[in-house]
C-alpha cells in the first residue's frame, strides 16, 4: 500500500484524462471500478493512484479485449484458417 496520498486522481473528469487521455470519456470511469480497476471512493468522489491505473491498463492491454464476442471471433477466423490449411494439403 502507499505510504501517502500524494500524486492521488480525484473525480471523473481527472481519471478520465489520466486513463483515455481524453475527459470527454468521463461517463466510462464508473464501468471500470465496476470492472475491476483500481478505482476508490474517497470522500465521495472517484480516485486512484496514476502509477496503479497505468500497470492495471498495460495488464488489460496485454491480456487482449474484454469483449467475449472479438475473442469467439477469432477462434472462428483460426479455425477456419486451420481447416482451410489442412483442406489445402489434403489436395
Amino acid at each position: 500500500m502507499v505510504g501517502s496520498l500524494k500524486g492521488l486522481v480525484r473525480g471523473d473528469v481527472p481519471l478520465a484524462r489520466v486513463i483515455f487521455k481524453d475527459e470527454s470519456k468521463r461517463r466510462l470511469v464508473p464501468k471500470l471500478q465496476k470492472e475491476g480497476w483500481p478505482i476508490f471512493d474517497c470522500a465521495g468522489k472517484r480516485s486512484g493512484l496514476p502509477a496503479d491505473l497505468a500497470a492495471h491498463a498495460r495488464k488489460v492491454a496485454r491480456r487482449g479485449p474484454a469483449n467475449g464476442k472479438t475473442a469467439r471471433h477469432s477462434r472462428r477466423r483460426k479455425a477456419a484458417a486451420k481447416n482451410a490449411a489442412t483442406t489445402s494439403t489434403t489436395v
